[in-house]
């Protein structure tokens, strides 16, 4: 391919890419520039992929099996975090951390911790690909994927701390021999019993 011609597709891309932040297939995007040769889709992202590396840009270029997309490198969320709308809600990531504190977990337990909106979460995590999940008897396992670690930058595997608990969030310890037993209530009959009449 020429290289006016590379150039001009790598911008085609890079455009297309900026407008779905969830990413695009290689079919998807070479159907998009009117080309039918994925393979020369594909070597225009891997050296738009190297031009973001080399100019040290604030953005990667990420290939996520077919799938490709741009994303903020780590060191700049903080400065787009206000601006920027969350990729998931609140409660969406609360169940995906409560997956992940767990090391996995089966869906029945997901959902008795977190109701039944847990449903709707778990298979936007599985839509997103951050989630997986196999049959586990009635239930199913909940594990997460290798995209989770990348997009959390963690590694394959690694364990989330437990939550620290500050002191003032502890409950207040009270002394034993402060704590003084309550008299016992004598049963009473109902006032408008007929058998007391």
């Amino acid at each position: 391919m020429e290289k006016e011609n590379l150039e001009e597709l790598k911008k085609k891309l890079e455009a297309i890419l900026f407008c779905i932040p969830e990413g695009v297939s290689v079919q998807n995007l070479a159907h998009r520039v009117n080309l039918g040769f994925t393979s020369t889709v594909k070597n225009a992202l891997e050296a738009l992929q190297k031009d973001y590396e080399n100019r040290g840009s604030s953005l990667n270029l990420l290939n996520e099996g077919d799938t490709w997309r741009l994303k903020v490198k780590d060191e700049f969320v903080p400065v787009v975090t206000e601006a920027a709308e969350p990729e998931f809600d609140r409660a969406v990531l609360e169940t995906l951390a409560y997956i992940a504190w767990r090391g996995g977990s089966r869906q029945c337990d997901v959902v008795r911790v977190r109701g039944n909106k847990a449903y709707d979460h778990i298979k936007l995590l599985r839509e997103k690909g951050l989630v997986e999940a196999h049959r586990s008897g009635l239930s199913k396992w909940l594990e997460l994927t290798k995209k989770f670690y990348e997009y959390f930058n963690m590694k394959q595997g690694e364990k989330l701390p437990a939550p620290e608990v500050k002191p003032e969030e502890q409950p207040a310890q009270v002394p034993a021999e402060s704590i003084q037993e309550t008299p016992q209530v004598q049963e009473q009959a109902p006032l408008n019993n007929p058998d007391n009449e």
